[in-house]
């Protein structure tokens, strides 16, 4: 009978991988802060809410909010901060937004 031996050899030198491949791949951009105004909503109670430029070119606002025990950030669309402003007559407050919201799409626009 012959005896068969299955060697196993290894490579003179090692594999070599770049840490990148052994990462997820991350989006090559993140939303970014255009700006932010303050909203007067209960005596000292004023939250600043937040205007970003999502990397698709959308805006978004968030707003951090009191909720029973703790903060909630919230997303809300600039019509209903422009409709808050409106229905409080605080047109310094449509005025910021407006000024952000033209910032952010002025600024997209040179990207």
């Amino acid at each position: 009978m012959s005896s068969l031996s299955t060697e196993r050899t290894r490579s003179p030198e090692p594999i070599r991988t770049s840490s990148s491949e052994l990462r997820h791949p991350r989006p090559s951009h993140r939303p970014i802060l255009v700006g932010r105004v303050r909203l007067p909503l209960a005596g000292p109670y004023r939250p600043w809410a937040r205007l970003y430029r999502l990397p698709d070119g959308r805006l978004v606002w968030t707003v951090r909010l009191w909720h029973v025990d703790g903060v909630v950030r919230r997303v809300v669309e600039t019509a209903k901060l422009r409709r808050f402003a409106a229905v409080n007559r605080l047109p310094e407050l449509a005025r910021a937004i407006d000024a952000l919201v033209r910032a952010a799409v002025e600024d997209g626009r040179a990207r």
